[in-house]
């Protein structure tokens, strides 16, 4: 057994920038100008704190101090500053940081420090507001006095691969104003899409060609595509763009390089399938965008009962190429378990394909085909899994006759699934949801937190997390899984932003709730939630003539809405966060 590196305990400060993508796609020079600009001023500003710069991550900075107060104290100096700095540029060249302060262990190696105290730290400053700050607990208790600063609460926060809850503050500094910025209040900013992506290897996942002449048969190339999918979408070392938005790019005249700049992602994969009688041929290339040159290009021949195996060695191949570390819980899970039933394997590819079209009747099919997978192969958890999927979208999309019916055969079968060894966590996200309706409030964090461990780069997993997050009182924390969802998606469901606009507005973002819900109601302006969250935040917002417009608008579009019914459609724990959205909506003029 290997012996346990040393640890310290030390103060950490992690600082980086909000809006990045935007301001650099804005003006590229005059951006990396002002940055370093302020990179320079951030470093000697920790060093005048007894600091020590210990990496810059491109536009982010990570400093270790032995005094928690020399490293609160640098974080305030350092806003105080660059606020300072950023009045002398126009609004839209301003240059705001965030900054996140840890008080934990680390691990000092080779000079950079490491460990859940540094990864607190990052956690930490994604929640504080552009040009602000944000604490950990242990920080607040260290700190006590010492300053003349003020402390708003943000209660536990669930925080990416931080096993336990942080408890979070967020520090108000009396020589800045308080406030969520106007200049982060753009749609992209608030739905996180124009965001830096993570510092780890992106890639996304072009539709695989079809050179065969039956376009019957098309199928095979986009499950193939699909289950290399699978199973890069649960390892947490790697950021991988959602499969829906890539479907746009299906039999475009457009290169790697040219996808990989439109998405942002360092890296593209993409091939051929043919297939042969029983045989199937594969040419897949790994492209580096900013290069243009193939990392890697390879033809496989396989029989068509040994595509499993296909999709398990172009995985190795991404993983091995991207250099992505694998946790030991991923090690086991991340192969496909064989379908060796030649049946099941045709109806599990063709499902897929029918899953992501997203449509009522696509759904309908995928799930007779899953159906039919679990019937001719019953050990394998994608049957079970995906089939509870496909029930629980009739229920939350309502293409059901009988949503209750619906959401007791998605959990139904997500049970199931949670029971198999190569649990691939499909049925962790369902049941969560499905908990957190039937009220069982800390079940529900507790599954969902799991489905996302077990899938780190499912939206599907971070936006159900997101959506009992908030429901259970934690607006905060809700806000950061459904933003990663977005990231994660690259598109803009309208369910997703009901939900980012919700938590915005029960944490008293009223403005920001504004913001993603007109975005909503532009996106799909029939029969959608966003109007009756549109409602609330007028009212809230003291717009009380808007307010009852839009609840005229809701009456008649809908003549039986109820308050009644409405809030139970909202499971709250807290009866008082409830009343508070009813109350609203009952002054604005929505019947009872």
């Amino acid at each position: 057994m290997e012996d346990r590196l040393p640890r310290k305990l030390a103060a950490i400060l992690y600082a980086d920038v909000a809006g990045y993508s935007r301001l650099t796609g804005d003006d590229e020079d005059a951006t990396h100008r002002t940055l370093s600009e302020y990179l320079d001023l951030i470093a000697l500003t920790i060093s005048s704190h007894n600091g020590k710069v210990m990496h810059y991550a491109g536009d982010a900075v990570l400093a270790k101090f032995d005094a928690v107060v020399d490293a609160l104290s640098s974080a305030t100096d350092i806003q105080i500053k660059l606020a300072s700095q950023n009045e002398k540029l126009p609004d839209e060249r301003k240059v705001y940081f965030r900054i996140g302060v840890n008080l934990g262990d680390v691990i000092e190696d080779r000079g950079d420090i490491y460990g859940d105290g540094v990864n607190i730290a990052a956690r930490l400053e994604s929640l504080a507001y552009p040009g602000g700050i944000c604490i950990s607990e242990a920080v607040r208790s260290a700190i006590k006095k010492k300053f003349d600063l003020r402390y708003e609460e943000m209660g536990e926060q669930i925080l990416k691969n931080i096993e336990e809850p942080v408890r979070a503050y967020r520090v108000l500094i009396r020589a800045l104003p308080e406030m969520a910025p106007e200049s982060d209040n753009s749609v992209s900013e608030i739905l996180s899409l124009d965001f830096a992506l993570p510092d780890r290897p992106s890639i996304a996942i072009l539709p695989f060609r079809s050179l065969g002449a039956d376009p019957g048969k098309d199928y095979l190339a986009d499950g193939i595509r699909l289950g290399i999918q699978a199973s890069l979408v649960q390892l947490s070392g790697l950021f991988l763009i959602n499969a829906p938005v890539l479907n746009d790019y299906r039999g475009r005249d457009v290169s790697a390089e040219e996808v990989g700049k439109e998405l942002g992602v360092k890296y593209i994969l993409d091939g051929t399938v043919q297939q042969s009688g029983d045989r199937v041929r594969a040419t897949v290339h790994l492209t580096d965008v900013k290069s243009g040159q193939a990392m890697w290009a390879e033809t496989y021949d396989r029989i068509l009962d040994n595509v499993f195996e296909l999709q398990d060695e172009i995985t190795k191949e991404v993983i091995s190429s991207l250099n992505v570390k694998l946790l030991s819980r991923e090690t086991g899970r991340v192969w496909s378990k064989k379908l060796i039933n030649p049946e099941a394997l045709q109806n599990f590819y063709r499902a897929l394909s029918s899953l992501y079209e997203g449509t009522k009747e696509d759904n309908v099919t995928a799930r007779e085909m899953f159906e039919e997978l679990y019937r001719v192969q019953p050990d394998s958890v994608l049957g079970p899994s995906n089939i509870s999927v496909t029930h629980w979208l009739d229920a939350f999309f309502n293409w059901t006759d009988s949503q209750s019916e619906s959401y007791i055969q998605a959990e139904k079968w997500a049970k199931k699934a949670i029971e198999y060894e190569d649990n691939n966590g499909l049925g962790h996200a369902v049941l969560g949801h499905i908990q957190l309706l039937h009220g069982d409030f800390e079940e529900a964090i507790k599954t969902c937190s799991k489905s996302v461990e077990l899938r780190s780069n499912c939206p599907l997993a971070h936006g159900l997390l997101g959506v009992v997050l908030n429901y259970n009182g934690n607006p905060r924390a809700a806000i950061g899984s459904i933003r990663e969802a977005l990231q994660l998606q690259r598109v803009y469901p309208p369910w997703l932003i009901n939900f980012l606009a919700t938590a915005y507005r029960d944490c008293g973002e009223v403005k920001l709730s504004i913001t993603a819900a007109e975005e909503s109601m532009r996106l799909n302006p029939n029969k959608n939630d966003a109007e009756l969250i549109l409602c609330a935040d007028y009212n809230l917002a003291a717009d009380h003539d808007q307010a009852k417009s839009t609840a005229e608008q809701i009456v008649a579009s809908n003549p039986s809405f109820s308050l009644a019914s409405y809030a139970k459609s909202q499971p709250y724990k807290n009866p008082a966060q409830l009343d508070r959205v009813i109350s609203a909506l009952r002054e604005a003029g929505l019947p009872e």
